[in-house]
């Protein structure tokens, strides 16, 4: 007998504070499009701050942060959620994104099965190279349709712009004038392997010939170098420098540094060859703390990763963070708590990381789960029986 119910996990972005929010949704398989928009747009409690004309519903991956495909009510009116959904991840819940838009604005349509791209732009006047973030992009496009698209993203003038695409090989082309779809252009990708893309708009550089232009010397020119994004936690004052190597080498530059309260961002370039090992060696000024007193993890999607192994070489455009905390010893396991409150909207949220030796008592663990929340000044009420 097939299920009737399938649990949905809803997500928006409040229409007033941009607040990102979470809650959940169960539906009848055979419920209408304009019901189940109707149910989620009361869950949310998004009246009266937006009417639900203004709303719709698009199927979106939390992990990748990707809307995959829109659903319109021009289009997908008279369908029931279940058609609409199919068989898909039914032994898991499907995130739905409730997207708003202004009374001035239009939606744009997602289709089922895009390219997946990494975006970075190029800032030419001071060769700053941004950090890349996901864009999705239909496979029908046009290199002018997108370029179309980037501009209404970054805010950029397309008539001026220059499109660089990264190769497998690290070789990078200019596809800028390039006549054909995009699905001639790209390769097939996942949400983790995404061909980067650089983008820059000045009308000036763009007149030159590629292989002449700033463009092509910050990104086109074989380089030893790779470029780091990591968020380090508050410390040192720190500006941007150089480390040397003892044979003269250069090893890491660091090119930009954001303050953000409690945390820093820097963007490193760095020695293509580096080790995990030898990053965290660089890092240790500018975070104050030994190298063993820090774990670097790997952040995919919205998912974090500790990296481990010392050896480990780095790649291209990683995002990576740091945190103040020590490697496991012999029997013991990291475990990341959660606080779930059932009543709230956002129902479950990230609270803190703990170690545990193995077969630590429950009850014990619960004393330092509540310890450890007092004294990193969690709000909220932990009992231990």
């Amino acid at each position: 007998m097939l299920k009737t119910k399938r649990l949905f996990i809803l997500y928006c972005n409040h229409p007033v504070t941009g607040r990102f929010m979470m809650s959940t949704l169960q539906l009848h398989k055979d419920e209408l499009l304009p019901t189940v928009l109707n149910k989620a747009y009361e869950v949310m409690k998004l009246a009266p701050y937006i009417p639900i004309e203004r709303c719709r519903l698009v199927k979106y991956d939390f992990k990748y942060h990707v809307m995959e495909q829109s659903f319109d009510l021009d289009e997908f009116q008279h369908q029931t959620i279940g058609q609409i959904v199919g068989g898909a991840r039914l032994y898991y819940p499907l995130g739905l994104f409730i997207e708003t838009c202004e009374s001035n604005e239009f939606f744009h349509k997602y289709h089922d099965g895009g390219i997946n791209l990494e975006v970075s732009v190029v800032d030419l006047s001071t060769g700053e190279v941004e950090p890349a973030k996901p864009v999705r992009v239909e496979k029908g496009w046009t290199v002018e349709e997108l370029k179309h698209y980037i501009r209404e993203l970054y805010s950029l003038n397309s008539s001026c712009m220059r499109l660089v695409m990264k190769n497998d090989d690290d070789d990078v082309t200019d596809i800028s004038d390039v006549g054909c779809t995009l699905d001639k252009i790209f390769r097939k990708s996942t949400y983790e392997d995404r061909q980067l893309v650089y983008v820059s708009s000045n009308p000036k550089d763009y007149r030159k010939e590629y292989s002449d232009s700033l463009m092509y010397r910050y990104v086109g020119l074989p380089v030893n170098w790779i470029l780091l994004n990591i968020t380090i936690p508050p410390g040192p004052e720190a500006t941007p420098t150089t480390t040397n190597e003892p044979e003269g080498e250069i090893i890491m530059k660091i090119i930009s540094m954001e303050n953000k309260g409690k945390e820093r961002k820097i963007q490193v370039l760095v020695d293509k060859r580096i080790t995990l090992a030898q990053l965290k060696k660089e890092l240790v000024p500018l975070i104050g703390a030994p190298s063993t007193g820090f774990i670097v993890y790997r952040i995919s999607g919205n998912e974090e990763y500790e990296m481990e192994r010392l050896d480990e070489i780095l790649k291209s455009g990683s995002k990576l963070i740091v945190r103040l905390d020590r490697a496991l010893r012999r029997g013991e396991f990291r475990i990341k708590l959660f606080l779930f409150q059932v009543n709230n909207t956002e129902f479950c949220e990230f609270m803190m990381e703990s170690i545990v030796p193995e077969g630590t008592p429950v009850r014990e663990f619960k004393k330092q789960i509540i310890e450890k929340a007092k004294v990193q000044g969690i709000d909220c009420v932990l009992e231990l029986d």
